[in-house]
């Protein structure tokens, strides 16, 4: 059993990358539906992890390729106002959703004359205390709910610039130390941006969740530079299955009173969302140790540009966004509704149906728009290219000959 290598020789993406982004966009779908009765076989339900981890891991390791190596590689200015200006998209993304949210619900309130539908989500703050409200959707302290995780992400793309200059520093091993550093701080002292109006901090805390975009970035960083960020060792890939199983068990038999029973601390021995504690830390290890170590006869290794959830991993942001308002519609339409079959199967099936024209419209109006190809040899490189070496054999500038950091040895 070895490290699967995707793709031929030279091809510019890891189809393994759009699948498994593709995989959560769709998953985060159907979460977003509480208590529709689809969401109790969603992955959530098998593991400590969520959709929301892969997801971001999977951004670190994207940014790696889109920032991280122009950043080493001489033209960290460039690259830090190319991510910059991505914060900038995702926080107009951020407030476009919010005010359709709203809006959504407030015509739900005019059309049947019930109330309830401007209590929900936080949405009954804008009724209360409006200006209040608007400053602080604007300053991002007030996040709907089910629209937290965009603000995550801007305030992880500002600290990415800081990020790959201490791995410009220190090497991956010193950006993973201070990134870890910052999650035991905010675990431990409870350290968050606030909200406002209403009480309490984020929802998702940027300083704890962007040592799972730390590793994501790392890993990224390291393939980059043709090297593994933790190579395959037969016992650990046996100790990642081990985990995945046990704590499969002990979310299908629901034994979280156990924690209780075991002495440590919070940040230690908790299954806290806002704070990702450790063993959520360890689930997403485990689960992208194994699928990026997969034997060489797992499907893994034989997924295809072609996928449907690589065709919607490929466009995340549209099909996020898109995803997000179709979730907040079916919220709306289940109002007080009870689970039911027929209605919840209709409503969700509708969703992935959108979501999957969505990916084949905006592929084909790709392929579409694109410039004539020019003839050359040159090919697109796309942020996934995992297995083979880059063409340039450092991630520093020309000036300094050094190697890139690594934390694993090649494979």
């Amino acid at each position: 059993m070895t490290s699967a290598r995707v793709g031929a020789p030279g091809s510019a993406r890891d189809n393994r990358v759009d699948f498994f982004r593709g995989f959560a966009l769709l998953t985060i779908f159907v979460n977003h539906v509480p208590g529709v009765m689809w969401e109790h076989l969603t992955s959530r339900n098998y593991g400590f992890s969520d959709s929301a981890e892969l997801f971001v891991f999977l951004a670190g390791f994207a940014s790696a390729f889109a920032y991280g190596r122009p950043f080493l590689q001489g033209s960290a200015l460039v690259a830090s106002v190319k991510a910059l200006r991505r914060a900038g998209t995702l926080y107009l993304v951020h407030i476009t959703l919010t005010m359709i949210t709203v809006s959504i619900f407030a015509f739900a309130a005019m059309g049947t004359g019930d109330g309830r539908y401007l209590m929900q989500l936080g949405i009954g703050y804008f009724m209360t205390q409006p200006i209040e409200t608007l400053a602080g959707v604007a300053s991002l302290m007030h996040q709907l709910a089910y629209l937290n995780i965009l603000p995550m992400y801007c305030v992880i793309l500002l600290m990415l610039p800081a990020m790959l200059a201490i791995a410009r520093r220190v090497g991956l091993y010193g950006l993973l130390i201070v990134s870890a550093t910052l999650w035991a701080i905010a675990g431990t002292t409870g350290f968050n941006l606030p909200n406002h109006p209403n009480p309490g901090g984020w929802q998702f805390n940027p300083f704890a969740w962007q040592l799972i975009f730390a590793i994501g970035l790392a890993a990224g960083l390291a393939k980059a530079g043709g090297r593994a960020l933790v190579a395959y060792n037969p016992a650990l890939y046996t100790i990642a299955l081990v985990y995945l199983f046990l704590s499969f068990l002990f979310v299908e038999f629901q034994l979280w009173h156990w924690s209780a029973m075991v002495p440590g601390p919070f940040l230690m021995t908790g299954f806290d969302k806002t704070f990702v504690t450790l063993p959520r830390l360890l689930h997403l290890a485990a689960l992208v140790y194994v699928f990026v170590h997969a034997p060489y006869g797992s499907v893994f290794r034989r997924i295809g540009a072609n996928n449907p959830l690589c065709l919607v991993g490929r466009h995340s942001l549209p099909i996020f966004a898109t995803g997000t308002i179709l979730s907040i519609l079916a919220q709306a339409l289940r109002l007080d509704r009870e689970p039911a079959f027929l209605f919840d199967t209709t409503l969700i099936a509708i969703g992935l149906a959108m979501h999957f024209a969505l990916a084949l419209f905006l592929e084909w109006w790709r392929g579409a728009s694109a410039p004539a190809k020019r003839e050359g040899p040159a090919k697109r490189e796309g942020p996934a290219k995992l297995d083979a070496k880059p063409a340039t054999p450092s991630l520093r500038p020309a000036a300094e000959p050094r190697p890139a950091p690594s934390l694993g040895r090649t494979t």
